[in-house]
């Protein structure tokens, strides 16, 4: 169905010129880079009560690099022992990343809750995050151009430890 709405000022033509635009300011200047560990669903082995896997059980599609634009929360510091503070730790703060549908789609992948993110923050060293919300109810204008149709996902995620992606580093 051809969106009319503002076909007057903006069409297909402006649109894909604002997305090459930034693209390329995306992965040209920023050049932020995830993997992403997508949850294989038809492999994944999954409990036929629940319908859920044990971190045994998932199975993932090959890992992908995605050129998004990341931000980490600030870390937060738990503890195992409640009543003491014993034994401390901390976990980085959630992850939220945008990125074009069109890089999803050229890279024949999608986002989805449930998938593992990676991201490299120093050499040899990766932090890990799963998807809390998947970003694809993105109707709202700051994910528009002008309100003309969506081209972007905004994407949340939470820490997880780096046993629970299987010894994947």
């Amino acid at each position: 169905t051809p969106i009319n709405r503002i076909g007057k000022f903006f069409d297909s033509k402006d649109f894909d010129l604002e997305m090459d635009f930034g693209m390329e300011y995306v992965e040209e200047d920023m050049g932020q880079t995830i993997i992403l560990y997508e949850v294989d669903l038809e492999r994944t082995n999954v409990t036929d009560t629940y319908k859920e896997a044990n971190r045994d059980n998932i199975r993932f599609k090959t890992p992908k690099e995605l050129v998004v634009v990341y931000e980490i929360g600030q870390s937060i510091t738990k503890s195992y022992d409640t009543m003491m503070s014993n034994a401390v730790y901390s976990l980085p703060g959630n992850l939220r990343f945008g990125i074009f549908q069109k890089s999803l789609d050229e890279q024949h992948c999608d986002i989805k809750r449930g998938d593992y993110i990676g991201v490299p923050v120093d050499t040899g060293r990766m932090l890990y995050f799963v998807v809390t919300d998947d970003g694809r109810v993105n109707s709202a204008n700051d994910h528009t151009v002008f309100g003309y149709k969506p081209f972007y996902r905004t994407i949340l995620a939470a820490p997880v430890d780096k046993v629970e992606m299987n010894g994947m580093s």
